[in-house]
């Protein structure tokens, strides 16, 4: 796996998250078809540029597309 490869599947996973909206890291990998080690390199990449956010509710995480939000 090279940084190239890892770019490509963040933007498998973010098309994924674009147009299911926001999954647990079961049912995204899942939907993705990553196996483990690219699926969690191509999150650390979204999550490093800022473009996912994480929610944890009832032990369970989720990821989606991270929207700034102004209050």
């Amino acid at each position: 796996m090279n940084k190239n490869q890892i770019g490509e599947n963040a933007g498998i996973v973010w098309r994924v998250l674009e147009s299911k909206g926001s999954l647990s890291f079961e049912a995204l990998q899942e939907e993705t078809e990553l196996d483990l080690p690219e699926f969690f390199a191509a999150i650390g990449w979204l999550a490093r540029e800022d473009k996912i956010s994480f929610d944890k509710e009832n032990g369970i995480t989720s990821v989606r597309l991270y929207q700034e939000r102004y209050y």
